[in-house]
């Protein structure tokens, strides 16, 4: 982290933490996950945070975004959009890792190199973007805004996004008092974009109403899944409207201290996220409320609450599940509200208007003519989506199928494209962001990719997940491949590998066979 922390006293801390306040009572700014990346080696890290060289090795070796090389994002949009010869490219110039999101999916394929992120513009087609790289090492050319558009009259996610709708920012920050903001909220039932994650309001009362002593509220902008970029969106372009959020959450729970945490594939959004936290600072629009940002590593499961805390604590991102939530034992050992930032950035309108907005922002990527981001009604049929805000299906192509929600989320046929998007008509839905693929992909393919996905996503700490995960490409017979689902949807220590089984039983139900050798 950027700046100092002021840390519980020892003994409220984790048990690894506390040993660590003992032996460098006074550690220097940021933690270990900021020394890897930073590229101290593991020695010196171990003696600047005071954690035991085998813990340091294990952070270095759990997140795979330390090193600097360029990177291709294999996430779906891009992995049916063009990245194996993005990846042909690429190779010829020299090391090519791997990054399952890049959060520009209506711009695929992608690429990161050093902090800059680079997108196939939608109006192009891969092999001319590629062509016009020429024979120079850098195919540089600044990202294109991303694509937004609305289909309700009053836009409320992108109420500072789309043209001719800015607004002093400094307007988000007028709130009321932590009571009113959070029977607002409550009033609203506003929930996160993971429909798993319960009311939010909820958890804020938790905090609220925990033991005396210090709080935290975090911003997880950890957005990982493929298919979903309206959290970098938000981050990159209306930062203030989710500090405003922030801020409204910790005077709702009477948090003093709060956190940013950033991914690391989100280099413009880091760097501006900490532009918006020096002019509100000196506003004053923060007032006593301190605010830091923390950038991940690359690791998708950090998005999960407990993961998050541990990372911002500078350790490896492992879920705990079965242990206290966050809201009773978070960052530093004292109660925490996690909070997505989509559902931050909506918290300033609720808490103006007391109420929920008939509306959500969805995300749009793949075999469309017009992807991006789209605020639309709240249960908008999927078809209705791609047709008036897609522009339909490109010339030549015609839609197989959809992932809604990410690789974790459903899948749906081209013949049930007239399904809502709501979480009572596909349940599991989460942030419902949309990658429709053409009749070329199979069913057999997305499978593949999803278990591809999960495999390489998984912290280890679970056996039928980390073992599950790579067994796809073995199961020969439809009776094996429900016994391997049904063992990750029952033995899966947390969400994360329980989910895995989700978008492959929908494949199973709609194409059968077909997802088999």
């Amino acid at each position: 982290m950027a700046e100092k922390q002021s840390h519980p006293a020892p003994s409220a801390l984790p048990p690894l933490l506390a040993r660590a306040m003992r032996l460098v009572p006074e550690p220097p700014p940021g933690n270990a996950i900021a020394d890897l990346a930073a590229g101290l080696p593991p020695g010196e890290v171990s003696a600047r945070r005071g954690l035991p060289r085998a813990t340091v090795l294990g952070i270095r070796s759990f997140y795979e975004q330390l090193d600097h090389v360029t990177r291709a994002c294999s996430g779906t949009a891009c992995r049916f959009g063009g990245a194996d010869a993005l990846r042909e490219r690429l190779e010829a110039m020299g090391p090519v890792g791997d990054v399952r999101c890049l959060g520009h999916c209506y711009a695929a394929p992608a690429f990161r190199s050093g902090d800059k992120v680079y997108a196939c513009p939608p109006s192009e087609t891969v092999e001319g973007w590629l062509d016009e790289w020429g024979e120079g090492p850098s195919p540089m050319v600044d990202l294109l805004p991303t694509p937004r558009t609305s289909l309700v009259a009053e836009p409320v996610a992108l109420r500072r996004l789309l043209p001719g709708r800015a607004r002093d920012p400094w307007s988000e920050y007028e709130l009321p008092a932590g009571e009113a903001i959070l029977a607002a909220v409550e009033a609203a039932a506003l929930a996160d974009g993971d429909d798993g994650a319960g009311p939010v309001a909820a958890r804020w009362r938790a905090v609220r109403d925990a033991a005396a002593g210090p709080r935290w509220v975090v911003a997880n902008g950890d957005e990982g899944d493929p298919g979903s970029y309206v959290g970098r969106m938000l981050l990159e372009e209306d930062p203030h409207a989710v500090l405003a959020g922030l801020l409204a959450c910790a005077r709702a729970v009477g948090a003093q201290r709060g956190v940013v945490h950033v991914r690391a594939e989100y280099p413009r959004a880091i760097r501006a996220v900490r532009a918006a936290i020096a002019a509100a600072r000196e506003r004053g629009a923060l007032g006593p409320f301190a605010v830091d940002v923390c950038v991940g590593a690359g690791s998708y499961v950090c998005g999960e609450d407990s993961a998050l805390v541990r990372s911002i604590e500078g350790l490896r991102g492992e879920p705990s599940p079965g242990l206290p939530p966050v809201t009773e034992r978070g960052l530093f050992g004292r109660p925490t509200v996690v909070q997505d930032v989509a559902s931050l950035a909506l918290v300033p309108w609720v808490a103006r208007h007391g109420r929920a907005p008939a509306s959500r922002a969805v995300c749009l990527a793949g075999a469309v003519r017009r992807p991006g981001v789209v605020e639309i009604p709240v249960g908008l049929p999927l078809r209705e989506l791609l047709e008036r805000a897609g522009g339909g299906a490109p010339d030549g192509r015609r839609w197989g199928m959809a992932l809604v929600g990410g690789p974790l989320g459903r899948v749906l046929p081209a013949s049930r494209f007239d399904t809502p998007l709501s979480g009572e008509a596909l349940p599991g839905m989460g942030h419902a962001g949309v990658v429709v693929l053409d009749d070329t992909v199979s069913p057999r393919a997305l499978a593949e990719h999803v278990f591809a996905f999960a495999a390489a996503e998984s912290c280890g700490a679970c056996l039928p997940c980390r073992i599950g995960t790579a067994r796809l490409a073995r199961v020969g017979s439809r009776t094996w491949l429900e016994r391997l689902l049904e063992t990750l949807e029952i033995g899966g220590m947390c969400r994360f590998g329980r989910a895995v089984p989700r978008p492959v039983r929908d494949l199973l139900a709609h194409f059968g066979s077909e997802v088999l050798p």
